[in-house]
């Protein structure tokens, strides 16, 4: 009787061992999945601040100077009506335009934005001195 209820304990660890295993990794899997989708959500706010900006400068390409660089920050494309999403409330970011001479003596238009989001998200070159120019 003793090794019965000895083997049935034994049972009741290995299941509950499986258990708290299989709960573990499936938190782990949804937190894990729920970054992704934040950083993918990140992503596309850095393309839509690129987007607007375009818009926002289509009638004003002549103002930017050839062979100098523009700054447009997020709050300028918002106030602007150029940008809505509820994610630029937790973020900051800008879009650089550069004017510049190609090797066929042509000047080009080059937009690049850039945004940070707390500690949560940071583009690679995000300068935050510029972020209120």
């Amino acid at each position: 009787m003793k090794r019965e209820r000895e083997k049935h304990i034994t049972r009741l660890h290995i299941i509950l061992f499986a258990l708290v295993l299989t709960i573990g990794i499936i938190v782990i899997v949804a937190v894990r999945s729920g970054g992704s989708k934040k950083v993918a959500r990140y992503k596309k706010l850095e393309k839509d601040l690129k987007t607007a900006t375009v818009y926002y400068f289509k009638n004003k390409e002549d103002e930017i100077d050839k062979g100098r660089r523009e700054i447009v920050n997020m709050k300028t494309l918002v106030s602007n009506g150029y940008l809505q999403d509820e994610i630029t409330n937790e973020c900051l970011g800008y879009t650089e335009i550069t004017n510049y001479r190609d090797l066929d003596g042509k000047y080009n238009i080059e937009y690049e934005s850039f945004i940070k989001c707390g500690d949560k998200y940071k583009t690679e070159g995000y300068e935050e001195a510029l972020e209120n120019e």
